[in-house]
């Protein structure tokens, strides 16, 4: 046999040789199960699980029993799944997604922002809740920016809120994530100044008890403490904006404080969104994180030991 045919074969069969190889072990390296059908009985672990429906976005084993993206949840984590590792790469959910927010549901939407991240209701327009880290890293001396403009990045289908909607309302565009929480640079205050950080809150309540509380947390920041803060509007008081936009009954907020690493105690208000309140100081409406989760529904700082949970949540801060 010519020699140049015979290395031409010989190149040939170690070529498919190593694509077999290459597909069998892309084969073996899901489990059995995906042969036949899989549940999640079939897993040691939820990474395992997780596995399989990233592999099988359509889910045709039922991993993913309530469509947030992560596969039997029921199970024991292992290593982090996607979903975690992207929750884990926002500091701003560190401690946990407190209503499980998601791509899928446009009245509990995700947005994450390099300065915040919230879960917007296209029915409210408004956010069920903003979630932020304050330190010393996010203040400096940067201009208010004063900037109010529509949220660019709500799903399609949702009205996104603008700035005018607000005028004559008697309310005032009040700030979830302050301004003030974001003086490091201008695109860091300005990305404050989306409608889909607001919600419509009485003048003597944006002014006066909320604002303080406000300067509380930075005081707080000033001493070296680092917090996370969470908060949001409940109930219904009315509507504006022909009727896009609702104006809660109350507003609500919850900080964790942390001091050279370790949680030390939270502190959360629940305030009533009307004139009353007028000449009040932010105190007057200290309750605990458990009665805020209570009237709420949401899970807050999730992501804590269960015990460090138990311990701080059902307490009134002092």
């Amino acid at each position: 046999m010519n020699i140049k045919i015979l290395c031409a074969a010989l190149v040939f069969i170690l070529l498919t040789a190593g694509c077999s190889s290459n597909k069998v072990n892309q084969q073996t390296s899901l489990p059995e199960c995906t042969k036949t059908d899989c549940d999640c009985s079939d897993f040691a672990t939820q990474q395992e699980a997780q596995k399989v429906l990233d592999k099988f976005p359509n889910d045709p084993y039922r991993l993913d029993g309530d469509g947030d993206g992560i596969a039997c949840e029921s199970l024991p984590r292992g290593e982090k799944t996607t979903a975690e590792a992207i929750a884990a790469a926002n500091i701003h959910l560190k401690y946990g997604n407190p209503s499980n927010a998601n791509l899928k549901d446009t009245n509990n939407y995700l947005l994450e922002k390099p300065q915040y991240a919230l879960s917007y209701n296209c029915q409210t327009g408004t956010a069920n809740w903003v979630s932020w880290q304050l330190n010393r890293s996010w203040l400096g001396s940067v201009d208010r920016s004063d900037d109010f403009r529509p949220d660019p990045d709500l799903p399609d289908g949702c009205y996104a809120v603008r700035p005018n909607d607000y005028r004559g309302s008697g309310y005032d565009r009040g700030h979830l994530t302050p301004s003030g929480d974001r003086t490091s640079t201008q695109s860091n205050n300005s990305a404050t100044f989306v409608m889909s950080n607001m919600i419509p809150q009485s003048p003597s309540n944006n002014r006066e008890v909320w604002r303080e509380l406000e300067t509380y947390s930075r005081d707080l920041v000033s001493q070296g403490k680092e917090l996370y803060i969470v908060a949001g509007g409940e109930g219904k008081e009315k509507s504006i904006a022909d009727g896009k936009v609702t104006v809660p009954k109350y507003t609500w907020k919850v900080i964790l404080v942390s001091g050279n690493g370790n949680v030390e105690n939270t502190i959360a208000v629940r305030i009533p969104n009307t004139e009353e309140v007028a000449r009040t100081d932010w105190t007057d409406y200290l309750v605990s994180v458990d009665e805020v989760e209570k009237k709420t529904g949401y899970d807050f700082f999730s992501n804590l030991d269960r015990d460090i949970q138990q311990k701080i949540e059902g307490k009134v801060y002092k």
